[in-house]
């Protein structure tokens, strides 16, 4: 039903006329247009609006800290550590900020609690992957001798074969075969 130009009512769940309506009110006589831009507005602030900026910051601060426990962890890697315990810790990290996150809005107590938890294991992490680098640039230099001595075994004994191998070998079978008699046939 057009009533004035360009607006049309339009009941509940129906479609409006094709290219006559600008504007909309359904039976009950709202604008959706408007209200709907209103409702979406307020919408935008509230999620922009921070529950607590202490916790925000505090949230912000143990995200950085665990970025820095990652790089950490990267390091050591690259460096041949083995980072097992390394990467549990860090994800244990993760899950307690998480956790934090989810109850900051019901529980801001609890949630400073175990995002200072998490603050803690990733001060570990960050601790504790110089000591893995260590071990694993340590690991690393061991199997590359191991590598070395094993190439170099494997030429000296390509080597004596090549050079005694045949004098060797006619040798020990001459022993081997030296009641053979040769007949004519």
């Amino acid at each position: 039903m057009v009533k004035e130009k360009g607006i049309c009512e339009v009941p509940a769940g129906h479609f409006p006329p094709r290219g006559r309506c600008k504007q909309m009110r359904v039976s009950a006589g709202v604008n959706l247009p408007k209200a709907g831009l209103a409702i979406g507005i307020s919408l935008l602030f509230l999620s922009m609006l921070p529950t607590s900026r202490a916790s925000a910051q505090i949230s912000s601060g143990v995200r950085a800290q665990i970025g820095q426990a990652y790089s950490a962890v990267l390091t050591a890697e690259q460096d041949g550590g083995n980072i097992s315990s390394l990467v549990a810790t860090l994800n244990t990290a993760i899950s307690l900020v998480q956790q934090a996150d989810s109850i900051n809005d019901t529980n801001p107590s609890k949630a400073q609690a175990l995002y200072a938890k998490a603050a803690s294991l990733a001060s570990q992490v960050v601790q504790a992957s110089p000591s893995v680098a260590a071990a694993g640039r340590a690991s690393v230099g061991a199997a590359q001798l191991a590598l070395v001595a094993e190439t170099v075994a494997l030429i000296g004994i390509a080597v004596v074969t090549y050079r005694f191998g045949p004098r060797l070998f006619w040798t020990v079978w001459l022993r081997a075969h030296r009641t053979w008699k040769v007949r004519k046939s």
